[in-house]
């Protein structure tokens, strides 16, 4: 609908209420000011937050590695996966450059609150990835261990570091799924890691 104004504000409303809703929710979840501080700091940096995905839950979301790479923090790694079901297939993962290591090491230095960090670390691990509709990039480990634990939910996220294309097409997902299913019954993996948030369904997988 549009204002009194004539004009049609969608996005600027839109862009107001999601920023009401994070610190509400921060000032919801956290209670303490020097938290909410903190959490705000990092979530509105250029590149922290993408940059501390990739380092403690090895990914992030394509958007996240896109920023990283332009800021050299980050570079596209090619490897070729040594797992029988697709072995020689090639992926393109994430892996922190020199000059990102040295930045997760150094950039909170300024941050407020910065005593408070482990404990944003720890939120930061309550998940595994976060997929804002356009997939996730992972290093090498992470798109290995996700394919040998025949981790679908993961599997079916994971896109090029470079191109954000889908590593696997829907009837190679289809052909994967039947032969994990023996895996699968070893033991859904699930259980062995953290919840997938998939922003585009709003659910945590």
């Amino acid at each position: 609908m549009h204002s009194q104004s004539g004009k049609n504000d969608v996005l600027i409303n839109a862009s107001i209420a999601a920023r009401r809703a994070r610190d509400q929710e921060l000032e919801k979840g956290l209670k303490d000011q020097s938290l909410v501080e903190l959490f705000n700091a990092i979530l509105d940096h250029a590149f922290l937050l993408p940059l501390m995905e990739l380092k403690l839950n090895q990914c992030t979301s394509f958007q996240g590695a896109q920023i990283l790479s332009l800021q050299n923090l980050a570079q596209p790694y090619c490897f070729s996966s040594t797992t029988p079901l697709i072995y020689g297939k090639t992926f393109i993962a994430l892996e922190l450059t020199e000059i990102g290591e040295n930045e997760f090491r150094h950039a909170f230095e300024h941050l407020p609150n910065a005593r408070h960090l482990a404990y944003f670390e720890e939120t930061l691990s309550s998940y595994a990835c976060v997929d804002g509709g356009t997939g996730i990039c992972g290093t090498q480990s992470f798109v290995e261990r996700a394919i040998t634990s025949a981790d679908q939910a993961l599997i079916e996220r994971m896109v090029d570091a470079e191109t954000g294309a889908h590593y696997f097409p829907s009837d190679e997902l289809a052909k994967l799924s039947a032969m994990f299913g023996p895996m699968r019954e070893a033991g859904h993996p699930s259980t062995t890691r953290n919840g997938v948030v998939d922003l585009a369904s709003k659910r945590i997988l």
